[in-house]
């Protein structure tokens, strides 16, 4: 359906009208305009004001619980298939499926709560630092959330897993944080999308 070849095209006829179709520019079918226009560069954001807004704490906590307790299903599932698979209780094919299943419902969801558990203590504890510092958001933030988290996962457990577990967030933390700024120095974005 080629419309740009019509007599009667009141782009042709008008000179008033904003753009023709048979400019030779890639224009969109549906509005007959030429989509670069909407593209300025900018930032897209109804209010100049949204440009400095930040995720929530709302926000950032669901995401991290939700992604933490889908990487620890997946992640538990896999183990208990594996599991599942070495060691098959029975001799028929039904007996040996439900060892399998079995194994993926004993280890997934166990894994995720424990992961969106952490996710859920990292988070608030990160918002909680972050407000005690006078609304300062940075690594040093995550670090300590980090080491704390840890620190009350195993808290249960004695004093040496409670200095292990601490020293284990913590680190994970900061090679985090030093492989983002790595990261970026090579001119890579590792966290934070371009919304601006």
């Amino acid at each position: 359906m080629n419309l740009g070849n019509r007599e009667d095209d009141y782009s042709i006829q008008d000179p008033s009208m904003a753009y023709s179709v048979n400019r030779g520019a890639a224009l969109s079918p549906y509005l007959n305009i030429d989509p670069s226009y909407l593209n300025q560069g900018g930032a897209e954001f109804v209010f100049p004001t949204d440009s400095k807004k930040k995720r929530s704490w709302g926000e950032q906590m669901f995401s991290g619980i939700g992604t933490s307790y889908m990487c620890g299903l997946a992640v538990g599932g896999t183990w208990g298939l594996y599991e599942g698979l070495r060691n098959p209780d029975g001799k028929t094919l039904k007996l040996r499926v439900n060892s399998v299943l079995n194994g993926c419902t004993r280890r997934g969801p166990s894994f995720g709560n424990g992961l969106g558990i952490l996710a859920l203590m990292y988070c608030s504890l990160d918002t909680l630092i972050g407000k005690l510092r006078g609304g300062e958001e940075d690594e040093f933030n995550s670090i300590g959330a980090a080491t704390l988290t840890g620190m009350l996962f195993k808290s249960t457990a004695g004093v040496r897993p409670i200095a292990i577990a601490g020293a284990l967030g913590g680190g994970l933390a900061t090679a985090y944080h030093f492989g983002e700024k790595l990261w970026n120095s090579r001119g890579h974005s590792l966290s934070t999308p371009n919304w601006a």
